[in-house]
């Protein structure tokens, strides 16, 4: 079977690829800026535009399934990025794939389409989406889950995946939460602030979405969630395989909402990728502590590793490939 991928240079993207080359599956790749991570692997690129058809189309012709990984992430409240990517080429996608014969697409939302309140009670499937987010991220992919769902047919079925934050092996670029990873690891964060998120095993959720192709139900959506840890835990956990020693001062929110403004200023002139921003400690502040992935051990077959597993291998890999 030939698989084709949008966003395979992501740090998704270079795990998924390698899984589905295991697995016995022919990979078509399409590469909008770099092949990084992907250039030793016995892949068929095409380069081109999620945001074109002619593209799409040429990357899908002959193909059985299309994942669709390609997802502009930012960190900013406001962003119109994410929507000419996140859900501006959901229905270009759709038009492209029918037109190919395309039999299934496995869509990678995010669980930043998922409304997070009310946070006392489980977050499932059922929660509603949010489309009228006042932050672009989140808008983009709620809207272009909606698309995709609602774009789900007979010929064409389509099946969606929402993992939270995603840390692991095979980091080429590397992505914003392996770059926190490895700041922890060379003592460049100063100091800590409180909250948390769910992290999740990359390959957790790559194995989530192969098993999707057969076992995933049309039209349907699927949490990926791992564990909730704080900023503290991982941390530790950083210092605890050889990194540097933890920060011991832990801001309070409003300081380092103060701190936001600053680093901003400074990514901004340095043109570097902001320590966190106000959006990102929101996020850290409102993060849900209880997602439930029962939908996807059910259907998908589904199960997370330790959190302490995951930063083992993570770190280790950032040794073994020199980025620490």
């Amino acid at each position: 079977m030939k698989i084709a991928v949008t966003g395979a240079s992501g740090h998704v993207g270079t795990n998924l690829c390698r899984m589905l080359l295991d697995q016995g599956y022919l990979v078509r790749a399409l590469i909008h800026n770099s092949k990084k991570g992907l250039e030793d692997l016995d892949i068929e690129f095409v380069t081109g535009s999620v945001n074109c058809e002619a593209d799409l189309r040429k990357l899908c012709e002959g193909c059985s399934v299309l994942f669709h990984l390609a997802a502009f992430i930012s960190i900013r409240k406001q962003d119109k990025r994410c929507l000419a990517v996140n859900s501006g080429s959901c229905e270009t996608l759709l038009t492209a794939a029918r037109s190919a014969g395309v039999r299934r697409i496995i869509h990678f939302s995010s669980i930043h389409a998922f409304s997070p309140k009310p946070y006392e009670e489980i977050l499932d499937e059922k929660r509603d989406l949010e489309t009228e987010s006042s932050v672009s991220y989140n808008r983009s992919k709620a809207l272009g889950q909606k698309i995709m769902a609602e774009g789900s047919s007979a010929d064409l079925e389509v099946v969606i995946l929402n993992p939270t934050a995603i840390l692991g092996p095979n980091d080429f670029q590397p992505s914003l939460l392996g770059n926190a990873v490895i700041r922890f690891f060379k003592g460049e964060n100063p100091s800590l602030i409180p909250g948390g998120y769910d992290w999740v095993d990359v390959r957790d959720v790559c194995s989530a979405a192969i098993n999707a192709i057969d076992h995933g139900v049309p039209g349907e959506c699927y949490l990926l969630s791992g564990s909730w840890k704080s900023l503290k835990d991982m941390a530790n956990a950083v210092e605890k395989l050889g990194g540097h020693k933890a920060p011991r001062l832990t801001l309070p929110w409003w300081l380092a909402h103060i701190g936001a403004v600053v680093l901003n200023m400074h990514a901004t002139v340095t043109g570097r990728v902001p320590l966190y921003t106000s959006m990102s400690l929101d996020t850290l502040k409102e993060s849900h502590r209880n997602i439930s992935s029962a939908k996807a051990s059910r259907d998908l077959g589904y199960s997370s590793r330790p959190f302490e597993e995951t930063m083992a291998d993570t770190i280790r890999w950032f040794r073994e490939n020199n980025y620490i």
